[in-house]
C-alpha cells in the first residue's frame, strides 16, 4: 500500500481528513487513483493510519481514516552532523541517510568548506533539503521524519546534538572503527563528518574537547558525500536494524489507543 507523509497531522478513527493539494494532484494525476482506493498516511512520529480516499477533484481531496498504528522507534538513534560540501552533495546524503535511518541531520559551515549557504537562499534551501528527506523517507518507508537542523558553525552545530557514542571521521586518526564500538548498544551515536578536505586540526581538537573520538575507516580515504553514509550503514548493521529481516506487522506496529 502507498504511504504518504503529512507531517505533525493529528489522525482520528473513522473521521475525514482533508488531504494537502500538492498530494491530491500527485493521487491524481501521477498515480491516477480513484475515490474508494486505500492508501497509508504517516504523520512522520511514528503513527502510521490505514485510509480510504474519499474524493480526488480540482477542487480538492480528502479521506476517511480508519486503523491508526503506532511504529516503535529506531533500535539506534543515529545523528550525523555533516559540514556543508558543495554543489548537489548534500542531497545525496540526505537522501541516503535517510534510507539508511538516521534520525538528525545537523548541516554546518566549516573551514574547508567550497559550498557556503548564503543567507538570501537559507530558507529555499532549507525547503528544498526537507521535501528530499520527505520523499527519501516516503519511498523507503521510513515512519519518523528525521530532523533537518542548519547551525551557525561548528560550535553551535555541535550543541545541537547529545549522545552517549560520538564519533567523529578524521583522515589522521590512527583508531580503527572497531575498538572504538562498545558491546552494549549505546542509547544514541552521533557522528561527524568533514565537508571537502575534512576536518581541520582545529576543528578536531573542537570536537574533541565536545567529547567525539577521533576514527578512520580503514585505509582509504572517502568522499564527504560516501563517509557518512558508510559509518551509518556500519553502525545499523551492528547496533541497529538493517540484520532484522521483515517483521510480521503485528510486532512491528502497536495499534493506537485512541480512548
Amino acid at each position: 500500500m502507498r504511504r504518504f507523509i503529512l507531517p505533525d497531522t493529528v489522525f482520528l478513527p473513522d473521521q475525514p481528513i482533508v488531504l494537502p493539494a500538492e498530494l491530491v494532484k500527485h493521487l491524481r494525476t501521477v498515480l491516477r487513483l480513484q475515490p474508494g482506493a486505500e492508501i497509508e498516511l504517516c504523520n512522520g512520529c511514528g503513527v502510521v493510519a490505514q485510509a480510504r480516499i474519499l474524493a480526488l477533484d480540482a477542487k480538492g481531496g480528502s479521506a476517511t481514516i480508519g486503523v491508526i498504528k503506532k511504529v516503535p522507534a529506531s533500535a539506534i538513534p543515529l545523528s550525523l552532523i555533516q559540514g556543508l560540501p558543495k554543489g548537489e552533495k548534500i542531497e545525496l546524503v540526505l537522501q541516503k541517510g535517510t534510507e539508511l535511518g538516521a534520525e538528525q541531520f545537523v548541516l554546518t559551515p566549516m573551514e574547508r568548506s567550497v559550498g557556503q549557504l548564503k543567507a538570501q537562499r537559507k530558507a529555499g534551501r532549507q525547503e528544498r533539503w526537507r521535501k528530499i528527506v520527505s520523499e527519501a523517507a516516503r519511498q523507503s518507508g521510513q515512519p519518523f521524519l528525521p530532523q533537518l537542523e542548519l547551525a551557525d558553525n561548528f560550535s553551535h552545530a555541535l550543541e545541537l546534538v547529545e549522545a552517549d557514542l560520538k564519533l567523529m571521521l578524521w583522515e589522521e586518526a590512527a583508531v580503527p572503527l572497531p575498538q572504538l564500538l562498545p558491546a552494549e548498544p549505546p542509547q544514541r551515536i552521533a557522528v561527524v563528518v568533514g565537508p571537502e578536505g575534512g576536518l581541520t586540526r582545529r576543528e578536531a581538537q573542537q570536537a574533541g574537547d565536545a567529547g567525539y573520538q577521533p576514527v578512520r575507516l580503514g585505509p582509504r580515504i572517502l568522499r564527504t558525500e560516501t563517509a557518512g553514509l558508510a559509518i551509518i550503514t556500519i553502525l545499523q548493521y551492528l547496533y541497529g536494524d538493517l540484520t532484522i529481516g521483515q517483521l510480521d506487522s503485528d510486532a512491528v506496529f502497536q495499534e493506537r489507543d485512541e480512548s
